[in-house]
């Protein structure tokens, strides 16, 4: 066969704007080999119209963890010395990270307590999701939940003005501490009742996975439109749309046929100016708020609404 031409060689799509690709490829072998390897794969991008950043390109010995993707990986010697498996961690400052963050939304004492709670959710559950695949995760997730735990514990303690030994005591009489079941697992978290359902601090981590076992879609959909604490300052609290949906069991409060899938908010907080203000109106909003399909809620709006 005669030497390939121009116009034989794979090419990739025409780019407007340049980019890269980062990867990490682990050899059971010295060093001499993975320079051979590296040299190959050289070889291969380069027909692909690809070039490997010398600068960005280093050898490492297993022994030492690499940052990839917000993953530690390194190499481990398998029983009995045979052969060395990769092991994927959650480095500490991941770990640090997700804590200041919870941290942070537990500041905000002045949100609705649905809020907080839905967006520690949100936010703890994405975070474990990612580092699933992980090894021996489950010492650090349980480190993260029970943090959380104690982060909305002093919320709620700083929301009630109680002390937090008075808050749970409280919180347990109240019904709004108890153990709640998710799969197998039982554990001790904080309720909030919005109408006849429960909506619970979800302080359970997910079960470990392995990467090759990730399927090609995830049904991550709950976490795809995240809590936003601040929200409520603009009368769009996660309160207020729960307890409108809570209403009329689902229905339409306007028509009473259709589904109600949208939330309107009849008081307005824009002009509202001080922190009180705003305070006192989100609860308003929740005794306001209106359930209602969408052909209902674009008649209330004119027609001119716009999601």
């Amino acid at each position: 066969m005669g030497k390939p031409t121009a116009t034989d060689r794979p090419r990739l799509p025409s780019l407007s704007h340049s980019f890269t690709l980062d990867f990490v490829i682990l050899i059971n072998g010295t060093k001499e080999e993975a320079i051979d390897q590296r040299n190959k794969v050289a070889g291969v991008l380069e027909t692909l119209g690809l070039t490997l950043s010398v600068e960005k390109t280093r050898i490492t010995h297993w022994s030492e963890p690499v940052n990839f993707l917000g993953y530690h990986i390194h190499g481990e010697i398998r029983p009995r010395g045979v052969q060395i498996r990769a092991i994927l961690s959650i480095p500490k400052e991941k770990e640090r990270l997700i804590r200041r963050e919870l941290l942070k939304v537990a500041s905000y004492h002045h949100i609705p307590e649905i809020d907080a709670m839905l967006s520690m959710n949100a936010k703890f559950r994405g975070w474990s999701n990612y580092y699933k695949y992980a090894n021996t995760t489950s010492e650090v997730f349980e480190r993260v939940s029970r943090k959380m735990w104690w982060f909305y514990a002093h919320f709620l303690a700083r929301k009630q003005r109680q002390s937090i030994r008075k808050l749970l005591t409280w919180a347990h009489k109240a019904g709004r501490r108890k153990v709640v079941g998710k799969g197998e697992g039982r554990r001790d978290t904080f309720i909030i009742p919005v109408g006849k359902k429960e909506q619970y601090l979800d302080i359970f981590p997910p079960r470990t996975a392995e990467i090759k076992a990730v399927p090609n879609s995830e049904t991550w959909t709950v976490d795809l439109k995240p809590v936003i604490p601040t929200n409520w300052t603009h009368g769009r609290s996660a309160a207020t749309r729960l307890t409108a949906l809570a209403k009329n069991d689902g229905i339409c409060e306007r028509c009473g046929e259709n589904p109600a899938q949208q939330v309107h908010h009849p008081n307005r907080m824009r002009t509202k100016r001080t922190l009180r203000a705003r305070v006192a109106s989100d609860k308003d909003q929740q005794q306001q708020a209106k359930a209602l399909c969408k052909e209902c809620h674009l008649e209330e709006h004119h027609g001119k609404w716009q999601d």
